[in-house]
């Protein structure tokens, strides 16, 4: 109990950067302690979504983070009173104050609900999520993304809107499973692979089973991956096709974010995300700087005494304004 109670308070930022670092450890030597400080991330990113909920959007809400952690007996005997207790992490369903189910049945009933509302998921910086889709599918949300759908998908398509960063595990089905994103669509029946579309960034799509279409009616393009392929959308380049290891861009899901002589300028981008921080680079001989290595639960003390070990550069951060600057030695 105490542990949780600890994972709570720093989910929640209610703690020292020493006793921060003290839980960190404690749960990379955990296993079980690290799957729920991971269910913990997730239903306190949830509760962050800044969407109104219909009575039935919030019992939807229920079922999807209870089917999330229906295995974890351990932690779910817990009870969600103990979450409400110390942090008020689902918000979304403690704020309406209903657990009585009357819309269960009706949810559920031949995967129908009676509106074709929309729901909107949006992932705060420095977190992660999980959703389950009305047809099966689940999706992993990356920190800052935003992810929309109908309620029933009742049309010709499975249609979702993303802007950010998310991994799908598509259910096979008859009707394609559709991505719109302001780069193009990326449309599938049944199959693995992740999306990068976040603002003023390369747009990504990256397969790992199965097979995805890539459209871009701007450009007047399609283009099939196999997998192990990823498509790349640059404005200088246009539309490229790469062999990559796909682990490279999906680990994200797991909390482990790998690079692989990556320039500092986008580790910078990803660091940024992951703690919830601004960076700013104040020499420009820092942008094509590369790195490789990997973060799994690390603090960004942590992650910046290893950069700092491997590469010229020097560090300083203001915790108030969460703000992280980097300079050449």
């Amino acid at each position: 109990m105490k542990e949780l109670e600890k994972i709570v308070e720093l989910i929640t930022g209610n703690v020292t950067e020493d006793q921060k670092n003290d839980i960190l450890n404690q749960v990379k030597g955990d296993a079980q302690l690290h799957k729920e400080f991971n269910l913990i991330k997730n239903a306190w990113a949830l509760s962050s979504s800044r969407i109104e909920m219909s009575e039935l959007k919030i019992e939807r809400s229920y079922l999807a983070i209870q089917t999330r952690i229906k295995d974890q007996k351990k932690f779910f005997s817990i009870g969600l009173y103990t979450w409400f207790k110390y942090a008020a992490i689902l918000v979304i369903i403690f704020g309406a104050g209903i657990f009585s189910g009357k819309y269960i049945p009706e949810m559920w009933s031949e995967g129908k609900t009676t509106k074709n509302e929309l729901t909107e998921f949006v992932v705060p910086s420095g977190q992660m999520a999980e959703v389950n889709l009305p047809d099966g599918s689940h999706v992993w949300l990356n920190s800052e993304s935003r992810l929309s759908f109908s309620d029933n998908f009742l049309d010709k398509t499975r249609s979702v809107t993303l802007k950010g960063e998310a991994l799908f595990k598509v259910r096979k089905g008859e009707r394609p499973f559709v991505v719109t994103t302001k780069y193009g669509e990326v449309r599938v029946k049944g199959t693995t692979f992740n999306v990068c579309a976040f603002e003023n960034s390369e747009f990504q799509t990256t397969l790992v089973e199965g097979s995805v279409t890539y459209r871009n009616t701007e450009l007047k393009k399609e283009v099939s991956l196999c997998p192990g392929q990823q498509i790349v959308l640059s404005e200088n380049e246009g539309i490229q096709v790469h062999e990559v290891k796909t682990e490279l861009y999906t680990t994200w899901k797991d909390g482990l974010i790998i690079f692989e002589k990556e320039p500092l300028k986008d580790v910078m981008r990803k660091l940024e995300r992951h703690f919830g921080i601004r960076i700013e680079l104040d020499d420009n001989h820092l942008l094509d700087m590369r790195f490789t290595g990997k973060i799994e639960n690390e603090s960004l003390d942590e992650v910046m005494e290893y950069i700092n070990k491997t590469k010229p550069i020097n560090y300083l951060y203001d915790k108030k304004q969460k703000l992280l600057t980097i300079k050449l030695k």
